[in-house]
């Protein structure tokens, strides 16, 4: 059930009796801009630790050990063009445990705090706790260079949507952008967020509608002044010329990413399509590229791809020896010809459907998953059943696969290419 609280602010109860907990998110919805990412990701972490009712960390924790070991967090994600900044709370079902206590009440009340609340004093953050998450923070962006693998797939990524950075930029932002807030900057910002973020509260477990409702409307959200929506990335000027980028690195192994323009989106007819020859061609063990790329000719320790369906982008990502850089592009691209011609085993294509049902029921029996697919949905204005999704899945053929495959035009390439210093 979806109800609009305000306008920009909806609820959706999913009443399940099915699960032994009860799962809260409160998701506050923007556009991603590049200014912003810094103080959204401290942000975050301030909502995580701390607030006027629990001002430090230890007592944060044990009021979540008290609601019979509650499990709380937030995070900071991105669905194309918006950011969404995610506070998620689970509590055993009170039906489980003898108690007079109100679980369920107690669990709103702390949510309450961790939004209206704030750890703060004369318009600022608490300086002390400020501090402390903005070094974290920017820590952990630079740290992000030594992970190779996923400093490749950022860099492929910004150099692939640099006419849309917004897209593609690391989504906690640069290094150097943590150096220029204050506490008082990041106050100003959490007041923004509150006025003017979209609000999307979603509950799932044992509940009452209407009980949730009442609950919620207590939340002081205000109207919100637009609604946010995914707007895919429809214009794209794809390169004349492939931009490659090549960066050096003091490593035995190197990482080649490979970003294709695949204009097939979320609410196309052959979108399932375009998952299935993701699936095929480097999404699944079973994929063209993990067999052909890693395992029959052993030029690359890992090989696949992935695909957004709101930007277009289909990402090739391998890590290899450096002296296999133009052998590996040339049989990654073999195996899109492979595709474009219609050359996909029957047998390996009916497992990967079958895997893909699979993956989909198991999404049914998580609450954190469920809530996370009715959360896209609402965003992408899209409802379909499982026995709809499932009967789309079952419908591609071959050739839908094949009329995919002659979308993708390469766009860009970003090479991590290990070289060993000599002496070492």
């Amino acid at each position: 059930m979806n109800i609009a609280i305000n306008d920009g602010v909806e609820l959706n109860v999913i009443p399940e009796d099915k699960f032994k907990t009860i799962s809260f998110t409160v998701d506050l919805i923007a556009e991603n801009e590049k200014e912003n990412l810094a103080k959204r990701a401290v942000l975050a972490e301030l909502m995580e630790i701390s607030n006027e009712d629990y001002s430090t960390q230890s007592k944060l924790a044990r009021k979540l050990s008290s609601m019979y070991g509650a499990t709380f967090g937030t995070n900071v994600l991105r669905y194309g063009n918006l950011s969404v900044l995610r506070i998620s709370l689970s509590i055993p079902n009170p039906k489980f445990f003898d108690s007079s206590e109100n679980i369920l009440n107690e669990a709103i009340e702390f949510l309450k705090g961790v939004l209206f609340h704030p750890l703060v004093s004369d318009g600022s953050y608490d300086e002390k706790t400020f501090e402390l998450q903005r070094k974290n923070m920017k820590k952990y962006v630079s740290s992000i260079a030594d992970n190779k693998r996923f400093f490749a797939s950022t860099k492929l990524k910004e150099l692939f949507f640099k006419n849309d950075i917004n897209r593609g930029i690391f989504l906690y932002g640069r290094e150097d952008d943590y150096d220029d807030i204050s506490a008082k900057e990041e106050y100003d910002y959490y007041q923004e967020v509150m006025a003017n973020d979209n609000v999307k509260i979603s509950v799932i477990g044992d509940v009452n509608e209407s009980n949730m409702l009442d609950l919620f409307k207590s939340f002081e959200f205000g109207q919100k002044s637009s609604i946010r929506r995914i707007i895919s990335l429809s214009d794209f000027a794809v390169n004349k010329e492939v931009e490659v980028v090549k960066k050096q690195i003091n490593s035995s192994q190197s990482y080649l990413n490979m970003g294709y323009r695949l204009p097939v989106f979320y609410d196309d007819d052959e979108f399932m399509a375009a998952v299935l020859f993701n699936a095929v061609f480097g999404g699944t063990p079973q994929s063209k590229l993990f067999k052909n790329v890693r395992e029959k000719n052993s030029l690359a320790y890992s090989a696949s791809s992935s695909y957004s369906s709101i930007n277009g982008f289909l990402m090739v990502s391998t890590g290899i020896n450096a002296r296999n850089y133009q052998k590996v592009i040339d049989i990654v691209e073999e195996q899109l010809n492979e595709m474009i011609n219609g050359n996909i085993d029957l047998d390996t294509l009916n497992s990967i459907k079958a895997e893909m049902i699979n993956a989909k029921k198991s999404v049914l029996d998580s609450p954190r998953q469920s809530i996370e697919q009715e959360f896209t949905n609402t965003l992408l204005n899209r409802k379909v059943s499982f026995a709809e999704w499932k009967q789309s899945v079952l419908l591609v053929s071959v050739s839908d696969i094949a009329r995919v495959a002659r979308k993708l035009k390469l766009n860009s390439i970003f090479f991590l290419e290990g070289r060993i210093k000599s002496g070492d």
